[in-house]
């Protein structure tokens, strides 16, 4: 589900020594303070702990996949959706499905991700103090309506950059706009890179991780960040591995690595940004098309935005310009990985003709990176209407997002007719709800394999004989599924990055012969003994392993 201890330790920068040893211990005789409270509330179940109020904790640091699995296999046995456990001393409601899951996705005063948002926003985009505070005052919310109780608070500051994410970013035409942007950039890199009808091996990770990054990259930020940076997809993929380190981690000194990284980043888009916009011409910028300094629509109008009516800092707009590139790669480039790795090798036999079959029926005919606008590649709404290919997505990103929505009480309220007092944390991690026996099993396919039928509905017979399937998430799994999150704080870049997943699997099946040499380890040349698992994490999993495939293009 998510990764091993080993892999886990190595990520937060091996930073268990004598001083860990000792904030630990601290942690226990802190921890002891609870051991004899007693429990005067109607509470849900408690997940058991070999030592009281610090196994949990150590569990969660080092190995959080074990923990997920022993927490989902209790809720299961004890048929709950919900489940309470102690964090660091701290009350942590784990929770899953849609009675439980709802009220975290709404508008609510007593249920806030503040805490969570403030420790992102210093982390992701590093504002200056004065900006810092102001981000921190707004507790309004994202909706249009304020949460109740803030109605006084003006400076709305998340709403605001919540309206240009929906406008700019949701919105169809300008995420077909991006979309025709990337794949422009990207069939023109395919084509200089593999001649037609030469065979030449790939590895299906370490391509996508350096291209379909850079081509995305340059489609939503623009050309110039990486004439000013070359090393700039090197310093985000090093920067999107020290997020959960900074963020869930110890401090700077006990774990340096990840905060310099963290700052290399931050100060790569900051000198650009401050540079690019001492000449620009706003004037002569595209009201809606593409821009080699500041990229996409969405790129334009949030510099705009935080210079004028936001008032914001250089510093602050820079941390935002390369947040957004990492929200958005983070999570496409290692799920069309996954995809089209998982396309090659599902044993369903059926599987992979039906992709082929549904993605050369939406191919445009006069396809071709010698068009004057290459980008036009398929007919998208036919695409991304496709069962199988529909299936295979939504497959994807069950096994493979591993976030939690993270929400505080900020007042005791309630949730599934349970009390949770002021103070205390839910959770609802996604691996819990995507890998549930009972929302997602199905005879000879457990939950945790990789099975896109499971998605795909029967509603009878075509004309020519053929089983006539349809795309669904039934109602019986509402609450079990939602990589994007929910509510006002839904992902805004799920429209494109699905465009972009979805089509780039259906470029390489239309436009490659494809044949597949074996799964390899990290250094890509050692055969591996094993299918890749998920490794290193910020939103969606990066594979531990590669695929190593022969490939002719033949378009």
């Amino acid at each position: 589900m998510v990764f091993d201890a080993f892999e886990w330790v190595a990520f937060l920068g091996g930073w268990y020594n004598a001083r860990t040893a000792i904030l630990i211990g601290g942690l226990f005789l802190f921890s002891l303070r609870f051991m004899f409270h007693g429990n005067k509330y109607n509470q849900p179940p408690k997940l058991a702990e070999t030592i009281p109020f610090l196994s949990h904790t150590i569990e969660f640091a080092t190995n959080p996949e074990a923990f997920l699995k022993r927490a989902l296999k209790t809720m299961q046995s004890l048929n709950t959706d919900i489940l309470r456990i102690r964090l660091g001393g701290r009350q942590v409601y784990l929770v899953m499905g849609e009675t439980m899951t709802n009220p975290l996705f709404r508008p609510n005063s007593r249920m806030t991700a503040r805490r969570f948002i403030e420790i992102l926003t210093e982390v992701m985009f590093g504002p200056t103090k004065k900006d810092r505070a102001r981000l921190a005052a707004d507790i309004t919310g994202r909706a249009r309506e304020p949460v109740p109780g803030t109605e006084h608070i003006e400076d709305r500051l998340w709403v605001k950059w919540h309206h240009l994410l929906s406008e700019y970013l949701s919105r169809p035409k300008y995420t077909n706009d991006l979309a025709r942007w990337f794949f422009d950039r990207f069939t023109t890199r395919i084509a200089e890179l593999f001649p037609l009808e030469k065979p030449t091996e790939m590895l299906i990770w370490e391509f996508l991780h350096q291209h379909q990054t850079e081509c995305a990259a340059r489609a939503f930020l623009g050309d110039g960040i990486f004439e000013a940076a070359p090393d700039y997809i090197d310093a985000l993929a090093e920067a999107e591995l020290a997020i959960i380190p900074i963020a869930l981690g110890p401090p700077r000194w006990l774990n340096p690595k990840p905060h310099r990284a963290r700052d290399r980043w931050l100060d790569i888009n900051r000198r650009y940004i401050s540079n690019a916009l001492r000449g620009y011409n706003w004037a002569a910028a595209p009201t809606d098309g593409w821009d080699p300094v500041l990229g996409s629509p969405y790129i334009r109008e949030l510099v705009r935005w935080g210079l004028n009516a936001g008032d914001l800092d250089i510093q602050t707009i820079a941390g935002m310009y390369g947040q957004h590139m990492s929200n958005q790669n983070s999570n496409s480039v290692p799920a069309t990985a996954w995809t089209i790795m998982n396309a090659l090798t599902c044993p369903d036999s059926d599987l992979l003709p039906n992709l082929r079959r549904e993605a050369e029926a939406a191919l445009l005919p006069d396809s071709h990176p010698s068009k004057s606008d290459p980008g036009s590649l398929f007919d998208m709404p036919a695409l991304l209407g496709s069962p199988w290919l529909q299936a295979t997505y939504a497959e994807t990103l069950r096994l493979r997002v591993t976030f939690s929505i993270v929400r505080d009480a900020s007042r005791d309220t309630t949730i599934g007719g349970f009390p949770i007092k002021r103070g205390a944390m839910v959770q609802a991690p996604i691996p819990l709800a995507h890998f549930n026996e009972a929302a997602w099993g199905v005879p000879g396919h457990p939950a945790d394999e990789f099975w896109p039928r499971r998605h795909l509905q029967s509603s009878g017979m075509t004309a020519d004989g053929k089983e006539n399937l349809t795309f669904a998430i039934s109602g019986q799994r509402a609450g079990y599924w939602f990589p994007y999150g929910g509510g006002p704080t839904m992902c805004p870049g799920r429209n494109f990055a699905k465009q972009e997943i979805i089509g780039t699997l259906a470029f390489f099946l239309t436009w490659f012969d494809l044949e597949v040499v074996g799964w390899v380890l990290p250094d890509g040349k050692t055969p591996s003994d094993r299918e890749a698992r998920s490794g290193e994490t910020f939103a969606v999993c990066r594979p531990d392993r590669d695929l190593k495939v022969r490939l002719t293009r033949k378009r």
